[in-house]
């Protein structure tokens, strides 16, 4: 019986629960140990980048590719497209023509004949053909600007012409032009633009003449 009675009274309720405290208490501190470890590692984790350089920026172009004719060249969405008939009534040799949508009075054409003789015909031969043209409209035209430039495969040259002139003795204009030929046409890309709002439009009219090839 003494020995029993020693267990009993050995036992001591308190410390039990001082026990179950400090369990208690040292799992709480494992799981917000765990807790942070692991939004850190969230916090770590980089977030995906995005590739600007595959992203697809819409032009403000459009690109025609006639075959047919044998020419390329791009225009702006600040122009649109004439209709056929009223095409035809400016010039029966004009193939395309484009005309800025705030502004008629400023257009962008392309103008193609048949080579009636062949033979070899310079760059100053184009040029002066082109600026004679205009001199038929203006006798006082001039030319401002003159260079020769490439405008198809196997280094085919071509002439590049900025004109100015007056158009019904009140309206001060310009004429910008592309010329080239093949064995088979001589093609013209023009643009005319009244002065007084060719800088509103100087980047679709360098746009188009920059990029027209003959094939």
């Amino acid at each position: 019986m003494g020995g029993v009675f020693w267990k009993i009274q050995d036992y001591n309720p308190m410390s039990k629960r001082k026990i179950i405290i400090i369990a208690s208490v040292f799992a709480t501190i494992l799981l917000l140990g765990a807790g942070g470890f692991y939004i850190l590692k969230i916090k770590n984790v980089e977030t995906p980048r995005r590739d600007v350089s595959a992203t697809t920026q819409e032009k403000n172009y459009f690109e025609i590719n006639d075959e047919l004719a044998g020419v390329y060249f791009k225009i702006g969405k600040n122009f649109e497209r004439m209709p056929a008939r009223e095409l035809q009534l400016k010039n029966p040799s004009f193939i395309y023509g484009f005309s800025a949508k705030d502004d008629v009075g400023v257009g962008c054409f392309i103008s193609q004949t048949k080579r009636e003789k062949e033979g070899q015909v310079t760059v100053g031969d184009l040029r002066d053909g082109v600026f004679s043209q205009l001199q038929k409209i203006d006798a006082n035209a001039k030319i401002d600007a003159a260079k020769v430039i490439e405008v198809g495969e196997n280094s085919n040259k071509g002439a590049r012409l900025e004109m100015s002139y007056v158009e019904g003795e009140k309206t001060p204009m310009v004429q910008w032009e592309v010329v080239g030929i093949t064995a088979r046409t001589a093609t013209f890309a023009f643009c005319t633009s009244p002065k007084a709002v060719l800088d509103l439009y100087q980047e679709d009219l360098n746009l188009f003449l920059d990029s027209v090839r003959i094939k």
